[in-house]
């Protein structure tokens, strides 16, 4: 079944923050990736600041590993998700700018906080989250590519809480 337009624009802005950066992502970088005719970005979002808005629901799809876990989870964002796992951090950077764009991160964050608590417990849930995304980022930056090393440091801080 082939994607909407709106999916096809969604990736495609992924995409583009993941390999290029925040820069790069212009409408109509977008909109030739998403092979869309111009204006479809205006269309559907009403602008980049409403595209920026739908990629943290987006993500969240994208995102999340059919089983397996953190492990699972881990294993994509260093392996065939580590462009969109870029394009997340992006994203962070951008909200942590831009108070309009916080909105959306921080609910979408809190959805991923309360699958931690159910782990981990209320109480810790926030910071573990906040510690294995600097795990990851750490990873991605140092240009990780296995996941056991990730996954190793990430089981050992979750057992220590």
């Amino acid at each position: 079944m082939e994607k909407s337009t709106k999916g096809r624009l969604l990736d495609a802005a992924l995409d583009l923050l993941g390999r290029e950066g925040a820069k790069a992502m212009t409408l109509r970088a977008v909109e030739e990736a998403a092979g869309v005719p111009h204006g479809s970005v205006r269309h559907h979002f009403g602008g980049q600041r409403g595209l920026l808005r739908a990629l943290f629901d987006h993500l969240e799809t994208v995102e999340r590993p059919a089983e397996g876990g953190l492990p699972a989870a881990v294993a994509q964002w260093l392996g065939p998700g580590r462009t969109v796992a870029l394009a997340r951090y992006e994203l962070f950077l951008l909200a942590a700018r831009d108070e309009e764009l916080r909105e959306p991160l921080v609910a979408a964050r809190e959805r991923f906080v309360a699958q931690a608590a159910t782990v981990v417990g209320e109480e810790r849930a926030r910071a573990v989250v906040a510690a294995v995304d600097g795990i990851v980022l750490d990873a991605l930056v140092r240009g990780e590519r296995e996941p056991a090393r990730v996954q190793a440091a990430i089981g050992a801080l979750v057992a220590g809480v």
